[in-house]
């Protein structure tokens, strides 16, 4: 009987800490949560002045690019060292951007090195930069076009 009772009292015991052990996890569970809630909340704010911010660089990016061409409209030759010879090319200017590239001579290339070189024209009026990488495979005639391009571009008055 003697140890009846201590087997209750230690199994009563054990209840009230297993529940007290429970509750306490309750709360921490429930703190969790709410930091979980605090810093998504915090996130999201954070993302929408971002994005906000990026929309109005943007705007204000294409109104640079509206509004300021850097030179004046025009058609300005240059030309360059591919991989047969002089490479010569016409750069158009409208609106203060180059608008396009034509290859006035390039008598001495390859016609498959300069047919696959083309490709840097594209990249150049995209940038607005004869800073470009050169198309590998037509390295030299690559090369003669940019280099072109750039003396043409030195060439160019601005506004």
């Amino acid at each position: 009987m003697k140890y009846k009772y201590f087997i209750l009292r230690s199994l009563n015991l054990f209840l009230v800490l297993l529940l007290l052990g429970g509750y306490q996890m309750t709360l921490y569970l429930r703190a969790q949560q709410q930091e979980v809630v605090r810093l998504t909340a915090q996130v999201s704010q954070l993302e929408e002045e971002r994005d906000a911010f990026l929309k109005q660089f943007a705007a204000e990016s294409e109104e640079e690019q509206e509004d300021t061409g850097a030179y004046k409209d025009g058609t300005y030759e240059g030309s360059a060292e591919g991989y047969g010879g002089q490479i010569k090319v016409a750069v158009t200017v409208d609106a203060g951007k180059l608008a396009a590239i034509d290859i006035v001579s390039a008598d001495g290339e390859d016609a498959a090195y300069l047919a696959i070189s083309k490709d840097i024209i594209a990249d150049i009026l995209e940038k607005q930069s004869a800073e470009v990488d050169i198309i590998s495979g037509a390295t030299l005639s690559s090369t003669g076009i940019k280099n072109a391009v750039a003396a043409a571009m030195e060439k160019m008055e601005l506004k």
